[in-house]
């Protein structure tokens, strides 16, 4: 099992009859862009619900707890079972991230992301989304493109305004002049201040599918191993630049060298 390869427990996967979900891309290339085409719909994941989770033993020893927006989006099976997923959670004390990942295509079901979102965000303790994630699932943003990083200031700070449960929020900063030419920074808001990543150069984008869980999986590693919020803002960072020149959906890197990228800021030479 690829997860399984990967070093990932997979021991409370749950397993039931039918095919999994399936998504298609194509490719961009220069000035054409990308595009997704979903296929999750009547699958076994669909079929999931919340009594066949043993939860005592899925969250024994669990100290964070991440969800993604997409999960809620593909059906009203999934949506109540993100919503009991995280209850369950927030009732042990685990901590809370929800990433906001706002996929239009997917909210097909006559619901729509702002009328959903917000009261799962309320649960979380840490969020993250992309640029125009908060207008499109929390129905809010501050005036403008978005183009000034006091831009992200005014948005990371509404949030914490108006998700007084919210504790840190990251937003993520791409421009992108072409398929493969892309200029990448992160924002990150806390109690200990307000910070902006190093920005990322990146030409010849191999992949740009799964950067964005890239930079969440490496801002978590950062602040569970105790990482101050400016240097965790980093390490998520250098992770999705890495996640750029690697093909497919899984960032593979390990975290020494995520810190090389950050200490030499990625020099393509090779190791030998």
């Amino acid at each position: 099992m690829a997860i399984r390869a990967a070093g990932v427990d997979a021991t409370h996967v749950a397993r039931l009859p039918g095919r999994m979900g399936l998504y298609f891309l194509e490719e961009g290339a220069d000035l054409r862009s990308g595009c997704v085409v979903y296929d999750r719909q009547d699958t076994a994941f669909c079929a999931l619900e919340a009594e066949r989770v043993d939860w005592d033993a899925a969250f024994d020893g669990v100290s964070w707890f991440h969800v993604s927006g997409i999960t809620p989006a593909i059906a009203p099976s999934t949506r109540d079972l993100t919503q009991h997923a995280l209850q369950e959670a927030k009732a042990r004390g685990v901590h809370i991230s929800i990433d906001l990942n706002h996929r239009e295509r997917l909210w097909q079901y006559g619901q729509s992301a702002t009328d959903i979102m917000p009261a799962l965000v309320e649960l979380a303790d840490t969020l993250m989304a992309g640029r125009g994630d908060c207008a499109a699932c929390l129905g809010f943003s501050p005036d403008g493109d978005g183009s000034s990083n006091d831009w992200y200031e005014e948005l990371s700070a509404d949030v914490l305004c108006r998700f007084p449960n919210i504790s840190r929020v990251a937003v993520t900063i791409r421009n992108s002049s072409s398929a493969d030419h892309h200029r990448w920074a992160a924002h990150f808001r806390s109690s200990e201040g307000s910070f902006f990543s190093r920005t990322y150069d990146l030409h010849n984008v191999v992949d740009r599918v799964g950067t964005g869980d890239g930079f969440s999986a490496g801002l978590i590693f950062g602040l569970i191993n105790k990482m101050a919020g400016a240097d965790a803002l980093e390490f998520g960072a250098a992770a999705n630049a890495l996640k750029h020149s690697i093909a497919g959906d899984a960032n593979m890197v390990t975290a020494d060298e995520v810190h090389a990228m950050i200490e030499s800021g990625g020099t393509g030479r090779l190791r030998r």
